[in-house]
Formats: C-alpha cells, sequence, structure tokens
C-alpha cells in the first residue's frame, strides 16, 4: 500500500512539473492574432498622412498571458501608414497601419509583423455614406390607400477624411508569433 501511495504521489509530482514547463513554455512566445489594446500617441488622418509616415501608439496596461505579464504597461509600438485611401462618393476615406517594432519600458525590442485593427481589412474608417437622393415611389397595399415609399438612388453623398485623434484607444493584432526574450 505505501509503493502504491508513493507512485501516485510521483506521477502528481511529475504531473505538476510537466504543467509548469508547458504554461511556461506558452508565455515565452505570443501566438498569431493576439490582440493588444494600444492608445494613440499622435494625429494622423487621411487627410494629412503620406504612405511610410511614422506613427507611435502606447499599451496602457500590463497584458498577462497565465501569470506572467507578456506585454507590460507603458510598452511602445512603432508603426508606419501602409495605404491611405481617399474619400470618394460613397465611402469615407481610410488608413491602413503596419506595426513593425514594440520596446518594452525596460527596453527590449522586438521585431512584429502587426496591424491596428480595422473593420474591413485592417482599414481603419472607409464606411458607406448615406444616399444623397430619394425618388418617391407609390407603394400599394391591398385594402389600404396607396403610400408613397422613398427608394435611394444611386447617388450618395460625398465621403470624409478619416481621423484618429491622440487618445483614440485601438487594437493591435498580431499576424505572427511573438519570441518573448
Amino acid at each position: 500500500m505505501k509503493k502504491i501511495f508513493n507512485y501516485i504521489l510521483l506521477i502528481l509530482c511529475f504531473g505538476f512539473l510537466f504543467d509548469s514547463v508547458q504554461a511556461e513554455e506558452q508565455v515565452q512566445k505570443l501566438r498569431a492574432g493576439t490582440f493588444a489594446k494600444v492608445m494613440n500617441q499622435t494625429e494622423f488622418s487621411t487627410l494629412t498622412a503620406d504612405i511610410g509616415d511614422e506613427v507611435t501608439f502606447i499599451n496602457t496596461q500590463d497584458m498577462y498571458v497565465y501569470e506572467t505579464n507578456a506585454i507590460p504597461e507603458n510598452t511602445m509600438f512603432y508603426g508606419e501608414i501602409e495605404d491611405v485611401r481617399e474619400p470618394v462618393e460613397g465611402k469615407d476615406g481610410a488608413i491602413k497601419v503596419r506595426i513593425y517594432k514594440m520596446i518594452t519600458p525596460d527596453k527590449k525590442v522586438y521585431k512584429l509583423n502587426a496591424y491596428i485593427y480595422g473593420d474591413a481589412q485592417n482599414y481603419l474608417g472607409g464606411r458607406n455614406t448615406a444616399p444623397a437622393y430619394y425618388h418617391k415611389t407609390p407603394h400599394y397595399v391591398k385594402g389600404l390607400r396607396p403610400m408613397l415609399q422613398a427608394v435611394p438612388l444611386n447617388i450618395y453623398e460625398m465621403g470624409k477624411h478619416t481621423i484618429i485623434m491622440p487618445g483614440a484607444e485601438l487594437f493591435v493584432v498580431f499576424n505572427d508569433d511573438v519570441i518573448l526574450k
């Protein structure tokens, strides 16, 4: 009976040791698809931004994976404007930001392949505008008087420029795994 108890105790010890090693290994990298909440540091917009302009963001809170602080508070994210789409009839302007570097407060530098998360293929802005004109069409319902129905024409309002203000809270989404040092 004592031998069985010792074997069970030994198996449990190895199980806990294996779990802690496995959890430690998982913290050594942030997987692709991870989101990190950041705050914009400088204003940029589709009106003033050019492709290649530098932009910076800061992580405003610690990001934990298990019990390990994977991305500490005040980590800086550096990026550049990758694409700018001007506003057109029917669409607001849109802007795409690629994040290429992250520097932690203890000066560790990580190369990244990440983007600021946006609604459509990581573009910020680019929403559809409202129709500019409507055509009044009679709508007949049996037993009721005819009604006029407003049907939008294929003419839309001119889009507006997208402006990202300082202090705007955004998300960085990692496209590749990031190995933590």
